[in-house]
């Protein structure tokens, strides 16, 4: 090899180098507003203006219920879920824009800690802002309404779920069908909110016809920098669920299905009353 032929691979050694160095760097860059976060309420910032929440929820729909584990074949166990899909009609109104909701969904435990703690469990309301596709990876193009679940009263709605059914955990084409739901007494009242920007919490898979731009799910949990899309809404107070219930979740994921908090990174946390 002459010496102009080992210059020319330096430079494109060197050049390679860079370009990984670049994408390295601007994957961590990017990985900036990661969910879910702990969330301390002596450190949240009080909403200056109220930004309330109209919801449009059916009271009687059917649910279509899948472990979604058993329904992909390709998500490992700690990312899935046991997730709702509800019929289109129902949407939530913040700030003049509507959101259409898609689905709802379980972790244990919750997701989002309270001065550092867990609740039992967490229920994800997802909704996608009118006008964005469902692949849409825009800032926001995503909504989501989580509840963390504390042991308690029954949920006179969620025992349609988890109350002498046998829910789906080794089937790939069970499914439950869950008939006269109330959405809107799933969560309850929408006052008492924390809010943030966020991320999805799972890999982008989940909405299986979407092409994954961040990434095969490998490479998204390799750089830890899920599709950053998304609109938090926390519930300040938690609802319960009896103990049996959550119980019977426990068991389709008795290692947990939820994602280690993340840093804030700078970003503020709004409370809304």
């Amino acid at each position: 090899m002459n010496a102009k032929t080992i210059r020319q691979a330096l430079l494109l050694t060197g050049t390679a180098l860079l370009s990984s160095l670049v994408l390295t760097t601007a994957a961590q860059a990017a990985a900036v507003r990661q969910s879910p976060i702990d969330i301390n309420p002596a450190s949240v910032t009080s909403a200056k203006a109220p930004l309330p929440i109209a919801d449009h929820l059916a009271s009687d729909v059917t649910l279509d219920v899948l472990n979604t584990y058993n329904a992909s074949g390709k998500v490992e166990k700690e990312w899935a879920t046991l997730k709702a899909n509800v019929p289109a009609g129902s949407s939530i109104e913040v700030g003049g824009v509507r959101y259409s909701l898609l689905q709802f969904h379980f972790h244990t435990p919750s997701e989002h800690t309270v001065k550092g703690s867990h609740a039992p469990m967490e229920v994800h309301f997802v909704f996608l802002r009118d006008g964005a596709a469902p692949c849409d990876r825009s800032p926001d193009a995503l909504l989501v309404i989580g509840a963390r679940i504390e042991s308690g009263a029954p949920s006179a709605e969620l025992a349609k779920i988890f109350d002498g059914t046998t829910l789906p955990v080794n089937s790939a084409s069970a499914h439950l069908t869950i008939p006269h739901v109330n959405l809107a007494k799933v969560l309850g009242q929408l006052s008492g909110t924390w809010r943030y920007s966020g991320s999805l919490t799972a890999p982008a898979s989940f909405a299986p016809a979407c092409v994954e731009p961040e990434g095969t799910i490998d490479e998204q949990l390799e750089a830890k920098d899920l599709p950053e899309n998304v609109s938090w809404i926390v519930l300040s107070h938690p609802i319960t669920m009896s103990a049996p219930q959550i119980s019977a979740f426990k068991a389709i994921f008795p290692a947990g299905n939820s994602r280690e908090t993340q840093p804030l990174n700078g970003r503020s946390v709004s409370a809304f009353n």
